[in-house]
């Protein structure tokens, strides 16, 4: 049977729920990030943010919408890969 994941989009100041800082799912064994290795990884984001540690706004977000986020952090390592001359 398929996993039934929850997404939710961390916005903090500067960020916009098109352009989070960061996208979590939950529901598998533990919860993931989509990370700059553009792969869904283990994370404790949303421990920090329960525990008081991280101050993001938390909003879940559907399947499509954080598939777009992983465009969206592609876009965003190609830039600075681009820049730092990878």
């Amino acid at each position: 049977m398929a996993r039934k994941y929850r997404y939710y989009a961390l916005i903090g100041v500067p960020d916009t729920l098109d352009d989070p800082h960061a996208v979590v799912r939950v529901g598998g064994e533990f919860d993931e990030s989509f990370t700059t290795n553009l792969e869904w990884a283990r994370t404790d984001l949303m421990n920090r943010i329960e525990w008081g540690r991280d101050d993001y706004e938390v909003v879940e977000i559907s399947e499509k919408d954080a598939k777009r986020f992983e465009k969206t952090q592609a876009r965003r390592v190609a830039e600075v890969r681009k820049r730092d001359g990878y």
